[in-house]
Formats: structure tokens, C-alpha cells, sequence
């Protein structure tokens, strides 16, 4: 009688197991470093650290001949796509790491029409690529371009 009672008693327990966790951090120059936590699946997670700026376009519409004018945007910073592949050992799994850093190179303004400035902009894109071993409770660590570094762990 108290073998069952027991093995309900340690059933809650065993339920509540946490799967593996893939923890991401990312260090980008004098920020704050941020921390991600996804679960450990063959599924690409996204992680996106652009900053959004906005700039003005101005131009003529060729089928009304209006002058037309709005605002646009552009992203610049870190964007990643991480995707965890087959274990490769028990405690270790390989993680694709793919992504990007965009960086603005110069804003000049343009023509100038009736309702404003059109400003014209150059963005810097780096890409980059790697696949990483990382270990059950170790840190492996991806320094990108020198600014940013991005710290991956298994818990």
C-alpha cells in the first residue's frame, strides 16, 4: 500500500524535469549584455538586435507628376540565426550559428523637392558563419567582428 502511494508522490518530480536549454548572450561593445534562453530543438531560432533608424525620402511620381515625400527605415546591428544539430555526444551538441552585422556608412542628403530632402544611405553588411561544439554547463564563446561576442552554454 505505501509503494503506490510513494511512486505518486515522485511522479510530480520526475514530470517536472526541464529539458536542455540553449542559453544565448550577447556582449555588443559598451552595452548591457542581453541573455536569451530557447529550448534545445533542431528548430532555428532568430535572434534579431537591430536598432531601427529612420531617414527621409522625397520623389517624384512619374504617373501623377506629384512630388511625394515619407519616411523610411533601416536596420543596422547584430542578427543571428542559431539551430541546434544532432547531438553529437551525450553532453555536447553542435550549434550553426549564422548571421549578420550591419552598420551604417554615410547618410548625405539628395535632391530636394516642394515637401523635403531625400537622404540617401550606404549600409555595411558582414556575414558570417560557424558551427560550434558546446558542452552540458561550459561556455563557448563566438567573438564577431570584434565588437560583438556571443556566449552560448547548455543547461
Amino acid at each position: 500500500m505505501r509503494l503506490p502511494a510513494l511512486l505518486l508522490l515522485s511522479l510530480p518530480l520526475s514530470a517536472h524535469a526541464a529539458p536542455a536549454q540553449l542559453v544565448v548572450s550577447v556582449a555588443s561593445g559598451a552595452h548591457e549584455t542581453v541573455t536569451y534562453s530557447y529550448p534545445l530543438e533542431t528548430v532555428k531560432q532568430e535572434l534579431d538586435l537591430r536598432e531601427s533608424a529612420r531617414y527621409d525620402v522625397a520623389l517624384k511620381d512619374k504617373a501623377t507628376g506629384r512630388d511625394v515625400c515619407r519616411e523610411a527605415q533601416y536596420k543596422t546591428g547584430l542578427l543571428l540565426t542559431l539551430r541546434p544539430l544532432t547531438d553529437s555526444a551525450a553532453d555536447a551538441h553542435s550549434v550553426e550559428v549564422v548571421g549578420q552585422v550591419s552598420e551604417l556608412t554615410s547618410l548625405t542628403d539628395g535632391s530636394a523637392l516642394s515637401c523635403g530632402k531625400n537622404q540617401e544611405i550606404s549600409l555595411a553588411h558582414r556575414a558570417f558563419s560557424d558551427t560550434v561544439v558546446v558542452e552540458q554547463n561550459r561556455t563557448k564563446a563566438i567573438v564577431i567582428d570584434g565588437e560583438h561576442t556571443v556566449f552560448l552554454k547548455i543547461q
